[in-house]
């Protein structure tokens, strides 16, 4: 079993019927934003369980902005393939819906996460709804095989998700009857639902914006009753 971070939300009388599983990025629970991010949506009335998808060998948080590291992500990749990954998300739902009173459950994902997130939504999942934020190395048949309410934010800037490739997403979505939204950001490059310049007000309004999206989707498609 992974490690798990978990978040509930503060100053709740009964427990949440409902929970979002989150997906990291390449840098894993040991990033402090990834934390903070699920304690902000545990804030919103939810129950956070965010899993080590990585056991413990996440990409370090600087390893691709210093340039004097010697990170070598080409190797890293294959060290964790999605047979591993998808193994240990089946077995944190598994978690969640053993150990934990909830009626339904969302995921969100950044980056990296937010291809599983598309990869667990098919018609026959747990999970009632997805949220995913940059979602990077997608295949066209993992989307086509989404069965549940998809929402996603792009950045205008981010290289890995083009206006070719958001078009063809939106194709796929459309000849499958989907139910989706798409929110394109401007001036936000790959990560920046997690990982910002908070100081220009673009990339803040980006990320915050990011933020709610997820929110309004999992209230709309996920919240419990109560």
């Amino acid at each position: 079993m992974a490690t798990l971070y978990i978040a509930t939300p503060p100053g709740r009388r009964s427990k949440p019927k409902a929970a979002i599983l989150y997906l990291t990025d390449i840098f894993g629970i040991q990033l402090v934003n990834n934390r903070l991010l699920a304690d902000s949506l545990a804030r919103a009335g939810y129950l956070v369980i965010v899993p080590d998808l990585f056991r413990g060998d996440s990409v370090p948080a600087d390893a691709l902005e210093d340039p004097n590291s010697t990170f070598n992500l080409t190797a890293w990749f294959p060290r964790h393939p999605p047979t591993q990954i998808d193994a240990i998300i089946n077995t944190t739902l598994s978690t969640i819906e053993t150990n934990y009173d909830i009626s339904k459950i969302g995921s969100v994902g950044y980056c990296f996460g937010g291809r599983y997130v598309a990869r667990h939504l098919t018609s026959t999942s747990p999970l009632s709804a997805g949220f995913a934020a940059h979602p990077s190395n997608t295949l066209a048949g993992e989307w086509e095989a989404i069965g549940k309410p998809i929402s996603l934010a792009f950045g205008s800037l981010d290289q890995s998700n083009t206006p070719e490739n958001r078009t063809t997403i939106e194709g796929i979505f459309e000849t499958g009857n989907k139910t989706y939204q798409t929110t394109l950001y401007a001036g936000a490059e790959h990560g920046f639902a997690v990982r910002t310049d908070l100081g220009v007000k673009r990339k803040a309004f980006a990320q915050e914006g990011a933020f709610w999206q997820a929110v309004r989707w999992f209230d709309e498609w996920v919240k419990d009753d109560e």
